[in-house]
């Protein structure tokens, strides 16, 4: 009873804290090209991100063209005021993605120093909303560089976002409810190291002393130096009411840490589908950020934030069957008997995010279901998807469940007289053609009741293509912003070749012809057919003829036909033989002859690039310029004005892979 009614305690905690913890990432899309807002906010909701804050526009139809990205993505907005009686259909309560904006938000900069220490710190004081700036780079009004940078790169105060994404879903709705508790401390004291401890009060009767109590708890530690520290952490462990040491804790220079204590394995917001536990099994601690716990089919899988390498400690009932996998490894596990206790080692995660997933089998199915793979989903096409179950009878009292809701049918499976041996399913799922690219979709097997298996899969093309040699400035030290369409320079009089990668993200080899349609430039040959295996890319090469075009920008398309159908955008700068040209594009301007290319950005020179060397005589990131209109410019002049010394080649990536 008492476990029951601690579930219960936690249930309705959950429940009446809802506006606990909201995150939110302000999505500049005004200062953003049109043509990448939804890739931006299909990233961020790979990363986690649920909410988004929408700057006011001066041109409300950028607002009407955004708000139907940001339903269709499944995610939630607020417009960083009132919402505006035209829109109040939108608005959440009438099944709409609009929000009003987060009760006392707080903005914090990803890109500033010790961002995540100065938001834990208002999270822990009694701040209700956090609202990320800086997360993505743009170039106007102002330059101003982001966490994702806008050729959809991560940089590094990306980790931040996705970490604090992570981290809000699963102590948002109860870290408003966790009062801090004195004793917390280190075994050995160390200048700039501070430890907090915030534990959930009790409710109902004082439960035996081997019952775990209400006491959910969360440990805080804060690295106020600019050294990485190690060491052992005491804090009170609320389930038996006794201190208990946390071994070996890492942490790095400036850095925040919240370690889950006393987590119930119990199915609620904390614990995805764990109703298969006894009352008194939970997480006694973990020596890294837990971010995720599930259940399924007989296995605990456990998400953790560890740039270093962990632990975390489990009170089970039971012995559990094993194995476990960490990391995706299968690693040795020690079994306390006499306490009931399992020992998990947690790896070190993603180099770049810290994200590692460790899962332990605790009882032997009695079933199973799995998807074969967990290959993309291909947009405008039926794709085939194939599942095995055993034993075989399964299958006929399973169903697939996915998100979004796509059109999905299933083909009987072959007839086997052995009704114990495994069978194949195959699944048709549909996905409609005005899917956004990079979006997910998460699918799930469910037989007699319970979730045999799930998967995370992309939505994206057919195919891309990716052009070598477009166009790309480079507007700080880590990032480079290719011209949009894919833009390429020809000399006039001898023309080019043309290095063209175009990927089959099919899960089977394909056939593709490729052309450019071009006004005014001739192509060599007229058109390609070319073979890609499964999930591949091969590189084609073409010859671009100028002499008969006059010298400037022709726009025209490369145009893929065969297993896909494609039209893409593309543009040629016809340069010529002798002396240069002004061309703009998006928010850049350029001076290019056959020998050098100047490149502006407003009242900022950004490049100075001899293109026989490769070098660029501009630092990372430009400098200010106020020399007038590019068009009535000259590109002597600005070679001779340009640093004496010139900077190191540079290493340009081709359009799409910047």
């Amino acid at each position: 009873m008492h476990g029951l009614s601690r579930i219960a305690a936690l249930t309705a905690l959950a429940a009446s804290l809802a506006p606990a913890w909201t995150m939110s990432v302000e999505f500049p899309y005004t200062s953003l090209p049109r043509g990448i807002w939804e890739q931006h906010l299909a990233h961020l909701k790979e990363m986690g991100v649920t909410h988004v804050s929408l700057p006011p526009a001066q041109n409300v139809a950028e607002l009407d063209a955004v708000i139907p990205m940001v339903r269709q993505l499944g995610l939630e907005a607020d417009l960083e005021g009132p919402i505006p009686q035209r829109l109040e259909t939108l608005a959440k309560s009438h099944g709409g993605p609009l929000t009003d904006p987060p009760a006392g938000a707080v903005r914090v900069a990803a890109t500033m120093p010790r961002a995540i220490e100065n938001e834990r710190k208002l999270l822990l004081a009694g701040t209700r909303a956090i609202v990320w700036t800086g997360v993505f780079e743009i170039l106007s009004p102002a330059y101003q560089p982001g966490a994702i940078h806008l050729s959809g790169s991560e940089g590094p105060a990306a980790a931040i976002i996705r970490r604090e994404a992570q981290m809000a879903h699963f102590w948002g709705l109860r870290l408003a409810a966790l009062p801090e508790v004195p004793g917390a401390r280190l075994s050995t004291p160390a200048e700039g190291i501070t430890v907090h401890q915030f534990i959930a009060e009790k409710s109902g009767a004082t439960a035996p002393a081997d019952t775990p109590h209400d006491g959910l708890s969360l440990v805080s530690l804060s690295n106020n130096t600019p050294n990485a520290w190690q060491g052992d952490v005491r804090v009170m462990y609320p389930a038996l009411d006794r201190v208990v040491e946390m071994p070996s804790v890492s942490m790095s220079p400036h850095d925040v840490l919240w370690l889950p204590v006393d987590i119930p394995l119990a199915a609620g917001p904390l614990c995805s589908g764990c109703n298969g536990f006894a009352p008194p099994d939970h997480l006694a601690f973990a020596t890294a950020e837990l971010t995720a716990m599930e259940y399924e089919n007989g296995v605990l899988a456990m998400e953790f934030i560890a740039p270093k390498p962990g632990q975390v400690i489990l009170q089970l009932s039971h012995e559990p069957t094993g194995p476990l996998l960490a990391g995706g490894h299968p690693t040795v596990f020690d079994w306390d008997t006499g306490n009931h206790r399992a020992r998990l080692p947690i790896p070190a995660g993603d180099p770049k995010t810290g994200r590692v997933r460790i899962a332990l089998a605790i009882d032997a199915p009695q079933a199973t279901g799995f998807f074969e793979g967990a290959p993309v989903l291909l947009i405008g096409e039926t794709n085939s998807l194939t599942a095995e179950f055993s034993p075989a009878a399964v299958a006929a009292r399973s169903r697939v469940r996915i998100s979004p809701d796509l059109p999905i049918a299933q083909e009987p499976p072959a007839a086997d007289a052995d009704k114990e041996k495994p069978v194949i399913v195959t699944y048709k799922i549909t996905v409609p053609p005005n899917a956004i690219e990079g979006d997910t979709a998460q699918l799930a097997i469910e037989a007699d009741g319970v979730q045999l298996s799930h998967s995370r899969t992309q939505l994206r093309a057919p195919a891309a293509v990716t052009i070598e040699d477009s166009v790309a400035v480079r507007v700080a030290a880590d990032s480079f912003v290719a011209v949009r369409p894919a833009t390429i320079p020809v000399n006039q009089r001898s023309g080019r070749e043309l290095v063209v990668t175009l990927s089959n993200n099919a899960p089977e080899i394909r056939e593709f012809q490729i052309a450019f349609d071009v006004p005014g430039l001739e192509f060599s040959p007229a058109k390609m057919n070319i073979v890609i295996g499964a999930s591949l890319a091969r590189e084609v090469t073409f010859r671009v003829f100028g002499q008969i075009a006059s010298t400037g920008v022709h726009s025209g398309e490369v145009r893929i036909s065969g297993a896909a159908t494609m039209h893409e955008p593309v543009r040629f700068v016809v340069l010529p033989a002798a002396g240069a040209i002004a061309w703009s594009a998006d928010e850049f301007s350029f001076l290019e002859s056959t020998k050098a290319r100047a490149s502006f950005l407003k009242d900022r020179w950004m490049e100075m690039i001899d293109k026989d060397s490769g070098k660029d005589a501009q630092p990372a990131g430009g400098t200010a310029f106020t020399g007038g209109p590019v068009a009535s410019l000259r590109l002597e002049d600005l070679q001779k004005a340009a640093p004496a010394k010139r900077s190191p080649q540079v290493s340009r990536p081709a359009a799409g892979q910047q």
